[in-house]
């Protein structure tokens, strides 16, 4: 009783801060944990080498009595970096105070899909991954349920499976692979009980957060949650489970083309297409040391604007890259030219196209035939759209910027997101046209995956790092794909993938966030923080993998080559940086760091 009055509380005190997300007044109100002098002076203060510690950590009193605690100690800027150790140390409990490891309940030691692996190291390989959904469940402990204001954790109802590392709550996109991993094991009440917790959270802020923290109601991600249901449905056949959770989703659904929506003018006609722009024009409380110094480097009066962008990157899932930089700013490689809301993703386009379409189908399986229809009048206009605005001669699917006016000429891996989703399926020639350009270019060549640019800047989305979700993306959608030797793409490619992932593992025992496409096995770097290890959507990603081609896939180096002439680097290519992440990621590699 006492931890459902705790759970109706913190209900109550979010709602409050909701209140109208498009509003000017934040989202997020904390004068510990969003905003404020507190929050600015230990941040500043650097007692952690990672901003998001201090505002993970749990109050060991109220808020009022913590505050009153922190103005007893005189005027912020006359208090000593020794105050604030002190300060904190008295009133708060270390970081992850808040929540517990948890055994999901439908763990099971031997999954029934690891018998159909043919191959032995890869069996054992696999039955590892699964052992790691235990160390990376989570459960919110009574304590925090009883007192929810003492912390930054948004409560949910049921336990939940994290990224790992500094990723110790859930989080939005990262889920879709995790819940991807969890259904080849065979977890299906876990994945049930995780996608409650994320209508949940629809049901209180009217969209799905980036993660499980008030800090960020300021922001989503990528709109995975009708793709994570869809998953469930294909697993389980649950047809009325959906349709209980349909009007959720379609809330979901609307917030990102209600707030999200931006319109594009060309000779061909108008177009609609949606954009990342976060709800917040302060810096990120979990990044707020890293922006606050960003933010140095451009005038007072953009300083607003720049916080605004930097965290719409954030909400992105990309965070950061030069992607969202002003063109003319590439060779300094700096966050401060951030411009994301004047960029026009394919990415998230072709992700609201699978969420139309799958919505289609949702509201058909209930007989809701006008409602059906609406989303497949909206999906059909989306593919229009991404045509006419995104789609480039080059033969991939670019970026458009909507200051210039024109469309970004740079590869990004968000270029084959498109295929993922679907958007020209059945178009065999555009398919082989995709196809030709990614080997044109080159992209599809390196040992280690699928660059996520060709551009070495140093932060985490650029190259020479590859992420387990583009590449995941990048083999379902050849796998789907009809065109000549796409489906042959689609195997070499995932041995690829296998094998890099595989030789980290043996190496090192992790499994990593990310990777570099340099130095097969050798984990990725660069970025706001240190390499992370769990790795929720690397498991996920490497488990389906091995579920698609248990007959086909070894744990040797088959299907893998070197890149002896990569592709040219584009002005502003750092090389420096990219050595100095083969230099770390080989030492981490062969001493088993």
């Amino acid at each position: 009783m006492m931890e459902a009055w705790g759970f109706i509380l913190q209900l109550s005190f979010l709602a409050l801060s909701m209140k109208g997300i498009n509003a000017e007044k934040p989202a997020c109100n904390s004068e510990i944990f969003c905003r404020g002098d507190l929050l600015h002076t230990v941040q500043m203060a650097r007692i952690f080498n990672d901003s998001k510690t201090f505002v993970d950590m749990r109050l060991q009193s109220d808020e009022a009595d913590v505050l009153q605690a922190f103005k007893a100690l005189g005027p912020s800027a006359n208090i000593s970096k020794e105050q604030v150790i002190k300060f904190v140390n008295e009133n708060f409990h270390h970081v992850g105070h808040d929540l517990q490891q948890w055994t999901p309940l439908d763990w099971r030691e031997n999954p029934a899909f690891i018998d159909h692996i043919k191959d032995k190291n890869l069996k054992t390989f696999a039955s590892k991954l699964n052992e790691l959904w235990k160390k990376l469940g989570r459960k919110i402990t009574d304590e925090a349920r009883m007192y929810p204001a003492r912390s930054s954790l948004i409560l949910v109802a049921n336990p939940f499976v994290v990224p790992g590392g500094r990723f110790r709550e859930y989080y939005y996109w990262d889920s879709y692979w995790v819940v991807n991993g969890l259904l080849v094991c065979g977890m299906k009440d876990t994945v049930k009980g995780m996608i409650d917790n994320f209508i949940q959270l629809v049901n209180t802020f009217g969209f799905v957060p980036n993660g499980g923290r008030i800090y960020y109601t300021n922001r989503s991600q990528p709109p995975f949650l009708i793709p994570i249901v869809g998953l469930y449905l294909n697993k389980t056949g649950d047809v009325d489970y959906v349709k209980s959770i349909l009007n959720a989703l379609e809330k979901e659904y609307t917030f990102w083309r209600k707030n999200r929506t931006v319109e594009v003018e060309l000779s061909s006609g108008k177009y609609k297409l949606s954009i990342y722009a976060a709800n917040m024009n302060t810096p990120r409380p979990e990044s707020y040391y890293e922006d606050i110094h960003t933010a140095q480097e451009v005038p007072e009066d953009a300083r607003s604007t720049l916080f605004q962008d930097i965290a719409s990157a954030a909400e992105s899932g990309w965070d950061f890259s030069t992607r969202w930089f002003n063109h003319t700013d590439y060779k300094r490689g700096s966050l401060s030219s951030t411009r994301t809301r004047q960029i026009i993703p394919t990415d998230l386009n072709s992700i609201l196209y699978a969420c139309e379409n799958l919505l289609e189908k949702f509201f058909r399986m209930t007989g809701n035939t006008a409602k059906a229809d609406e989303y497949k009048s909206f999906s059909e206009a989306r593919a229009a759209a991404i045509e006419a605005v995104l789609w480039d001669e080059k033969g991939l699917w670019l970026d458009y910027d909507r200051q210039l006016k024109k469309r970004r000429g740079d590869f990004y891996a968000s270029s084959v997101v498109p295929l993922w989703a679907g958007v020209i399926r059945g178009n065999i020639s555009r398919e082989m046209i995709v196809l030709r350009t990614l080997k044109r270019l080159r992209v599809l060549d390196y040992p280690g995956g699928l660059p996520t640019s060709l551009f070495s800047s140093g932060q985490q989305w650029d190259f020479p790092n590859a992420w387990p979700p583009l590449q995941h993306m990048l083999i379902a959608g050849l796998a789907e794909s009809n065109g000549e030797g796409m489906k042959q793409e689609a195997l070499n490619f995932a041995q690829k993938w296998i094998t890099t992932n595989y030789k980290a593992w043996r190496a090192t025992s992790h499994m990593f966030e990310k990777f570099n496409v340099s130095v097969q096995g050798a984990p990725g770097g660069g970025g706001e923080y240190d390499i992370q290890v769990g790795f929720g959507w690397t498991i996920g990603v490497i488990l389906d993998l091995l579920q698609r081609y248990p007959d086909e896939l070894v744990s040797g180096q088959a299907h893998t080559t070197l890149v002896r002439n990569p592709p040219p680097k584009a002005s502003g290519y750092l090389v420096a940086a990219t050595n100095t992440f083969l230099i770390c990621s080989i030492v981490l590699i062969v001493f088993g760091i």
